[in-house]
């Protein structure tokens, strides 16, 4: 069991830092970190998802299970090389794809589906190492799956951690894939000494079946879904590097890895359905208190890693705890009712996968973030079962969730100077964009609370941006703006005659604010 728990760490390892190298990566061609980490953490567990299911069905019937764990290992590896080698000419393929003007549902199954695809051998090989390694520990039971599970994932967060502060800043993303590369190598060679057990196979096709898949798929919907938003709302409070994105990564899997080890330690043995319904209620409450607790949150004097390193605790530690007490839960659960881990971790994964378009793309941008996290709060507590609605405690935390979402204000992390007010709060897709007034009534524009992208009353200074350059050139006839921001550079652009000016701007929510900025123009531009 040593050697299993320890093949699960470096496979974890390997596996969470290659997520890290992919988003730098990913980011060069998609445009930006934001969008590079959604369409990567979908790739991420599409693959794991497919995997767990395709090959997990297979595993599950092999009397030689270990062979599956090597190959997967050495799959994971070699692809990892091809990536490191032949990643540009793909991604530039894919910017073929895109097209110059996509539509934006052309642009987002281009951004998700090429990821995806691009990434899948790897993703799918990871998706069955740990139905593998489950099979070939077979006599260890329940406590054997989730303490795999626990040293897989204790393993990830150390990935996370030792690529974004030291092997990336170190050694350059090629050498930190070959680090990773060299321990998928490990793992296959050190696996030929696991012993092998054949196990029978029992499948039940029941409701019961139905009703633990339905269960592993939605919470890990769920569980993704509060990263989503937590990362969203946390990006107007932090400085959104690659440390950044590490530290929220590290606590969420910290917190997952110790409550898998906590429930493999002190819970596997108790009452299995009221187990499961008092950890559902506890995540409900829990979400409502992240809400609480960024409602309330201000900049601190705090250095900025120490401040992100204690919103990520905050905010992280007790859920992720309680998701990694349900995952190991319901996975060594899933098996009275007749699924094999691999159908079980597909069903998880599965879910993760949807949760960043499906709350990212789609949940924010249409209720913002108070209501989308309140709706997540509301989803663990309807999946937990009849009995528990005969309870006080139920009621009582479906009465919290609503008082929170008739009484609380919206969440909107903005940072408004004294004597001064909100003139517009839109949520997008990739940012959070203000439009704040201050006491004097000057304008300033803000991108997720962080990014001040010009005022009205720097409209000269922000004028000269354009027109200086231009009237350097001897007979400019084009003009192309990256970034538009107040819309005052490029607008001044147009003083200048027979030039064609063109702007780019990534957030269709800062063009809706134009109108608001036009009075800062100089005369006679065209607004």
């Amino acid at each position: 069991m040593a050697l299993a728990a320890s093949l699960m760490i470096a496979s974890g390892f390997a596996g969470l830092a290659y997520q890290v190298v992919w988003v730098q990566q990913s980011s060069l061609w998609l445009g930006q970190e934001s969008a590079a980490v959604i369409a990567v953490v979908t790739a991420f567990f599409g693959g794991l998802a497919l995997g767990a299911a395709v090959l997990g069905k297979r595993i599950e019937r092999s009397v030689r299970p270990v062979r599956w764990y090597i190959a997967c290992e050495l799959t994971i590896g070699l692809w990892a090389l091809i990536l490191t080698l032949w990643l540009a000419p793909l991604t530039n393929l894919l910017l073929h794809l895109t097209g110059h003007a996509p539509s934006p549902l052309r642009q987002w199954l281009v951004c998700f589906g090429g990821t995806f695809i691009v990434l899948l051998p790897a993703t799918m090989s990871m998706g069955a190492t740990l139905p593998a390694m489950e099979r070939a520990q077979l006599p260890g039971g329940k406590r054997a799956l989730s303490a795999l599970y626990a040293a897989n994932t204790l393993g990830a967060m150390l990935g996370v951690l030792c690529t974004a502060f030291w092997l990336l800043p170190g050694f350059g993303l090629t050498r930190t894939v070959a680090v990773c590369v060299a321990l998928n190598f490990v793992c296959a060679a050190a696996a030929c000494a696991l012993s092998v057990r054949a196990k029978p196979s029992a499948m039940a096709a029941s409701s019961m079946r139905l009703t633990a898949l339905a269960l592993l798929m939605t919470t890990g919907l769920l569980g993704i879904g509060y990263e989503i938003i937590i990362v969203r709302a946390l990006s107007q409070l932090t400085e959104n590097t690659v440390y950044t994105f590490a530290l929220l990564l590290a606590f969420y899997l910290a917190g997952t890895a110790l409550g898998a080890a906590a429930y493999s330690r002190w819970l596997a043995h108790r009452d299995a359905a009221a187990l499961r319904d008092r950890l559902l209620q506890w995540l409900a409450l829990v979400c409502l208190f992240g809400l609480l607790a960024l409602s309330s949150v201000h900049a601190s004097t705090l250095t900025t890693l120490s401040r992100e390193a204690w919103l990520a605790g905050l905010l992280f530690l007790a859920p992720t705890l309680l998701m990694g007490a349900l995952f190991s839960h319901l996975i060594t659960g899933a098996r009275s009712a007749g699924l094999s881990p691999g159908q079980a971790i597909a069903a998880n994964t599965f879910g993760a996968a949807l949760a960043p378009p499906l709350f990212g793309l789609a949940l924010i941008p249409l209720f913002a973030l108070k209501v989308a996290l309140l709706l997540l709060a509301a989803g663990y507590l309807i999946l937990v079962s009849r009995r528990a609605w005969m309870r006080p405690a139920q009621w009582g935390a479906a009465a919290a969730i609503s008082l929170a979402l008739l009484a609380l204000p919206p969440l909107r992390i903005v940072t408004i100077p004294e004597g001064g007010r909100l003139i517009r709060y839109t949520e997008g897709a990739m940012s959070s964009v203000a439009v704040v007034a201050d006491a004097a009534d000057v304008l300033t524009l803000r991108i997720n609370n962080r990014q001040q992208e010009g005022s009205t009353i720097t409209g000269f200074a922000d004028g000269r941006q354009a027109l200086l350059p231009l009237l350097l050139h001897t007979d400019p006839r084009s003009a192309l703006f990256l970034g538009v921001g107040t819309g005052i550079t490029a607008g001044s652009a147009t003083l200048l005659p027979h030039l064609n000016v063109e702007a780019v701007e990534l957030a269709p929510e800062v063009i809706d604010n134009l109108p608001l900025f036009a009075s800062a123009l100089p005369e006679g531009a065209d607004p």
